[in-house]
């Protein structure tokens, strides 16, 4: 009976851990889209990125390449669109261009403003979405919270730094990136935040051990079938 009921309690800690990693879980390779405009906007002011907004989605260019089309050659403003987006169009629009249809559309790598875009400041892009989810948490009134029992277990990353180290930061350090159970291959399926995986692993020792004795028996029915 008590391990039955543990089973149960692990489930339930599995279940509310997918729900509370859930807006952690970007992956690195999603930030190849352009840099979302209100997580640039956290530490820079709105005049310092103008020239710098992809002319397709309107966020912060990310590898930025600069339309070179000689149709656009009176136009005052920056012709920057992001690399990711620039593909994206041209595969649904072959040999035009974003700016206005033509064919023979000519663009080039921007160095200059991929330099600019990579030192701008940011906060870490996982702390920037848990402010947007807390946002729509806190549309909920403090009354139906208390109502649920649901408490706001803010877990705060401090980073800081520039655009170009965010990668790096996201895969290597970042206290809010989501990691799976140490004991995942034996069949715990557990997923949290980095930070709670040692209180998770030091609370289900008996389950973890349960799970690599099942799964030692299994090896050894294995065996004895093929001797």
């Amino acid at each position: 009976k008590p391990r039955t009921k543990r089973k149960k309690m692990s489930k339930m800690e599995e279940e509310k851990s997918k729900d509370n990693a859930k807006i952690y879980s970007k992956s690195i390779t999603e930030q190849q889209a352009c840099f979302n405009k209100n997580w640039i906007l956290q530490l820079n002011k709105q005049e310092s990125i103008r020239d710098f907004i992809c002319l397709i989605c309107k966020q912060v260019a990310n590898n930025p390449m600069e339309i070179d089309c000689p149709q656009h050659k009176n136009m005052d403003e920056s012709l920057i669109v992001g690399e990711n987006c620039l593909n994206q169009f041209l595969n649904q629009n072959p040999n035009s261009c974003p700016i206005e249809p033509h064919n023979n559309c000519l663009y080039s790598q921007s160095r200059m403003a991929r330099r600019y875009i990579n030192e701008l400041d940011v906060i870490c892009l996982r702390q920037f979405q848990q402010k947007q989810e807390q946002k729509q948490q806190l549309q909920m009134s403090t009354q139906q919270r208390h109502e649920k029992g649901e408490t706001l277990g803010i877990v705060s990353c401090n980073f800081k730094g520039k655009v170009k180290q965010v990668n790096d930061h996201l895969e290597h350090s970042c206290c809010l990136q989501t990691v799976k159970c140490w004991f995942g291959s034996f069949g715990c399926n557990y997923t949290c935040l980095k930070y709670a995986i040692h209180d998770h692993l030091t609370s289900n020792m008996k389950l973890h051990l349960d799970l690599v004795i099942k799964s030692f028996d299994a090896l050894q029915q294995t065996i004895q079938q093929y001797q």
